[in-house]
Formats: structure tokens, sequence, C-alpha cells
């Protein structure tokens, strides 16, 4: 029998799901029943994507996804007209999982696009769908939970970055990310810690220099 390109997709997403997603899923909320592990299967979809694809727009909490990066970099943005400039609010990385939150609880306007930074895989689910897997698996709240918590983490971080020097704001980011440099546009890492290109093209150097000191 042939095997369509269909099959393998989905042959790829439940192997995905049992060997990498579901063992997250259990350390957040404990076992995991089988028709839960099936529901997910039959409601999530595995997209490739490509550098510069938007895949998400900001708009209404119905259209909103929840995206498990299996591979690549992407990042949210939104355009400050205060500032008049746009904001990086975050750099998502490999098996991180890009979801607002605040927009599924309280039905909130999502005002973040989602764009990706390199090629890359998605597993992605919409709103309905977990929706439904939410109210038919109460237990599957706890993700929310979680991913609420991680982000106030990340967002207390964050802030706690932008009101350091340029120097140890470069230092102290590139030390968590240490081969994102190699990977996206050094515009975009500058951006998202607030600062200018050429103050970080300094700090940058700085950063190396002392990193080479160090294995010297």
């Amino acid at each position: 029998m042939k095997i369509t390109e269909t099959d393998s997709r989905k042959t790829r997403l439940e192997s995905i799901l049992r060997n990498e997603i579901i063992p997250k899923l259990e350390a957040i909320m404990g076992p995991i029943k089988e028709s839960c592990i099936e529901t997910l299967m039959e409601n999530c979809k595995l997209k490739a994507v490509i550098k510069d694809q938007y895949i998400e727009e900001g708009g209404s909490f119905e259209d909103g996804n929840m995206h498990y990066l299996h591979s690549g970099i992407a990042r949210s943005c939104y355009y400050d007209p205060d500032i008049d400039k746009p904001i990086i609010s975050r750099i998502w990385k490999k098996q991180e999982v890009m979801f607002d939150v605040n927009s599924f609880v309280n039905s909130g306007i999502r005002t973040e696009a989602i764009q990706m930074l390199e090629d890359g895989e998605l597993i992605s689910i919409s709103y309905y769908s977990l929706k439904h897997i939410l109210e038919t698996y109460p237990k599957m709240l706890l993700l929310l939970l979680y991913l609420q918590a991680e982000r106030e983490k990340h967002n207390k971080f964050y802030q706690h970055l932008l009101k350091l020097t340029v120097e140890e704001r470069v230092r102290l980011y590139l030390n968590d990310n240490p081969t994102l440099c190699n990977r996206i546009n050094k515009d975009c890492i500058a951006l998202h810690l607030g600062i200018s290109r050429s103050k970080f093209s300094s700090a940058y150097t700085l950063y190396k220099q002392q990193k080479d000191a160090q294995t010297a």
C-alpha cells in the first residue's frame, strides 16, 4: 500500500506527541489517559514553516492558536505607537509553547504577531479545539496554569533585564542563549533588548572578548 504524504505527516505527528510532548505534559499533570492523547492527535496539526513567515497576527481570541515550536526560532512582536517603533517582546526557541494565555482565558484581543526567524516546524491547535480538550479533560487546565506561571516568570526576568546596562543586558541574555547570534539577525536581538544596533555591536564585541579571555 502506498504511503501518502498525509499518512507520513500523521505518523510524524504521533511520534512527536508521544515521545516529546506527552512526557512534558505528564511531568506537569501526571499520567494522561490514552483517550486524551488520541484526542490531541486528532486536533493537532503538524506544519512546516519558513523564515519570515507570519504564523499568527493580532486579532480575536477565537482566531488564536497554541503552537509548540518543534524546531526553529520565532519572535512575538507588536507596534508601540507611543514610541513609533516595533517591539519584540520575546524570542522563542525550540520546544517552547507560543500561546497568548491571557487572551485565551479572558477572551481578550491578541495584540502580538508571531513571525518565524528561521525555517522550522510547529504543532498547532486551534482555540476551539483546545477549548474542547480542556472541557473534556479538565486535568489539562494545569497546562494553562503552568504556562501562566512561566509567562509571569519570563516577564519578570525581562523587565529586570531592561533595567540593566547595555553591556549587562547583552552578557546576561547571550549567556542564556549562546548560539542565537549565529542563527538570527542581530538586529532582532538588539530590538528585543531595547538597544540600538550600534550599541549592541559594541557590547557584543566586548562580550566576545571576555568569552575568549575566559577560554584562553
